[in-house]
Parts: C-alpha cells; sequence; structure tokens
C-alpha cells in the first residue's frame, strides 16, 4: 500500500502544477468569453471567420475556439469550447472535427518557434499545419455528412450545462465547477499515461509505428527522435532533434520530415485523449488523423528527395 502511495504523489503533484499553471490561463479566458456573448462581441467576431469555418461544416464560434487554440494551447481552446458550446451546439461530428484541427493546429507560437530553431523554415511549416488542418477538417467533414453518421448533439458529461441565457451567478457557479472538473480530467490523463508507462505500451506503439515512418523517407536514424515527437510532443521531439542538428548527426532532410510529420502528428496519446474527453470520435481525432499525416508526408517525402539542394536550402530549410 505504501509502495502505490510513493508511486502516486508524483503524478498528483505533477497535476497540481500543471492545473495551477493553467488556471493563469484559464480563468481570464472565460471571463473574456463570457464578456463576449454577453455584449454581442462574439457574434461580430464569429463573422470573420465564417468563411472558413463553412469549408469544414463547422459554426462561426468554432473559428474562435481554434484560433484560441493556435495563439495559446489545447486547454485554452478547451475552457473556450467549454464556455461557448451553449451559444454554438455541435454534433459529435463536428466535435470530432474541431478536435482534429486543434490536435494539427495548436500552441503554434512556442511549438513553431521550436521548430525553427532546428532549421525548418518557420512559414512553411506553420502553413503546413494551418493549410492541413483546414484541409482534413474538411475531409473529414465530407465524409461525416457523406455516411451521416456522428451527427448526434455533443454533450459533456463530466461538465455543467449552463443554459445561454444563465446569469452572472448561474454562470460563475457553473464555471468554477468545470475548472474543479477540468483538475480531475488532468489528473486522470497524467495516471493514464503514468499507467501505460509501466505497462510499456508506449515502446509498444512506438516500435509498431517506426517501419511506417520509413515509407515516409525518414531514415533510420532519425526515426527513434521522430517517435519521441509522436508520442510525447513536440517540445520533446523538437529539442532533442535541435541536439541531433548541432551535433550534425542528422540530414537537413531528415530534420525537416521528421518535424513536419510532428507538425501534423504529435503528443499521440495525451493530447488525443484530452480531446476525446470532449467528446471527439477516435475515427477522426487519432485513426483518420494519422492515415492523413502518413498520406502528406508520404509525398512530401518524395518532393523533399527529388528537390535540389539549393532550392531545399532557400524554401524549405533555413540553416541554424
Amino acid at each position: 500500500m505504501q509502495h502505490f502511495i510513493d508511486w502516486l504523489k508524483k503524478p498528483v503533484r505533477d497535476s497540481i502544477f500543471l492545473y495551477w499553471e493553467l488556471l493563469k490561463v484559464m480563468v481570464p479566458i472565460m471571463v473574456i468569453v463570457r464578456l463576449g456573448v454577453e455584449f454581442g462581441l462574439i457574434d461580430h467576431i464569429s463573422l470573420m471567420f465564417t468563411p472558413f469555418m463553412d469549408v469544414v461544416g463547422l459554426p462561426p464560434e468554432a473559428g474562435i475556439i481554434w484560433t484560441t487554440a493556435m495563439l495559446v494551447n489545447i486547454y485554452a481552446g478547451m475552457v473556450t469550447l467549454v464556455a461557448l458550446l451553449p451559444e454554438a451546439p455541435m454534433s459529435v461530428a463536428q466535435i470530432t472535427v474541431l478536435g482534429s484541427m486543434i490536435l494539427i493546429a495548436h500552441s503554434l507560437p512556442i511549438e513553431q518557434r521550436i521548430v525553427q530553431k532546428a532549421g525548418p523554415s518557420l512559414i512553411a511549416t506553420t502553413l503546413l499545419r494551418i493549410v492541413g488542418a483546414l484541409v482534413y477538417g474538411a475531409i473529414l467533414n465530407l465524409i461525416y455528412q457523406g455516411f451521416q453518421v456522428l451527427q448526434e448533439n455533443a454533450t459533456i458529461d463530466w461538465l455543467p450545462s449552463t443554459a445561454v441565457d444563465a446569469g452572472w451567478l448561474q454562470w460563475t457557479q457553473d464555471s468554477a465547477i468545470s475548472l474543479f472538473s477540468i483538475f480531475w480530467v488532468i489528473l486522470v490523463l497524467i495516471l493514464a499515461l503514468k499507467i501505460l508507462e509501466a505497462l510499456k505500451v508506449t515502446d509498444f506503439i512506438s516500435k509498431g509505428l517506426a517501419p511506417v515512418l520509413g515509407l515516409m523517407g525518414i531514415s533510420k536514424h532519425a526515426i527513434p527522435v521522430t517517435m519521441i515527437g509522436v508520442m510525447l510532443g513536440l517540445g520533446y521531439g523538437g529539442a532533442l532533434i535541435i541536439r541531433e542538428a548541432k551535433e550534425g548527426k542528422m540530414s537537413s532532410q531528415d530534420i525537416f520530415l521528421s518535424l513536419s510529420f510532428m507538425c501534423l502528428f504529435h503528443s499521440m496519446i495525451e493530447d488525443t485523449l484530452l480531446i476525446f474527453a470532449l467528446g471527439a470520435d477516435l475515427s477522426g481525432i487519432l485513426i483518420g488523423r494519422f492515415i492523413f499525416s502518413f498520406i502528406i508526408l508520404f509525398f512530401m517525402g518524395l518532393l523533399v528527395k527529388k528537390m535540389p539542394k539549393q532550392a531545399f536550402d532557400r524554401l524549405l530549410f533555413k540553416q541554424t
């Protein structure tokens, strides 16, 4: 029993630390969104996103959620979604489309700076993530609409249901419950990752995916580092690639392809579980996203291998 308590202490401490850091971001965002709804600003801001959201079959308000996730992080996007869901109810299919787009393009100021420091073009990789998210969102929407699947209304069962016309007191109470619930989601997520790590599940997944990376043109030397980014996140993988690049252990083509794949598909377990908790379906946020990322990188690999080095360095890679 004591061994279990000792094992539990670190995930709990990590959860509390992460939660406290997130609260500093989430609370102001919730208040700003509430004020935006109260004074009708959301309706006006949403108009800017209408053309883009129409392409992926989402309400205009979804553009605000996605933009928040892109500029801040997934948790900020999640809080914005919770705040706007009463204003713009969505189906499970729409939550899956939006969640998939968030998983591809989020935390851009931080993550893209890491990518840039490793060498790949900031503009090229940022466009890859934003345009890739929109294209994948459009494809996913066509599939779900065409086959009429996941069309039922999305509900987040672990959060209170706040009416659109709820007063400030009710909103404050529901928001406090939501923030409290998010802590437990974080704790469960961190515990799940620890359990998967203890059971060597992440190692098993890495070994299974490694041969697939080779088909994208990523060399054997770059595969282990790429898998770290795929499993743990772009920050971890990018930092290792920066080190490898400085030591001259990876070619510029490997660095570019490796980070491009991570841009589209990283933090495979943690981020995916977080979006899954919001009601998204795994068919889009995990299976379809991996297939889409593989297809994109397969053709990018063919293109990069055929590009003259001068053109590659000028358009896609800046020597660090």
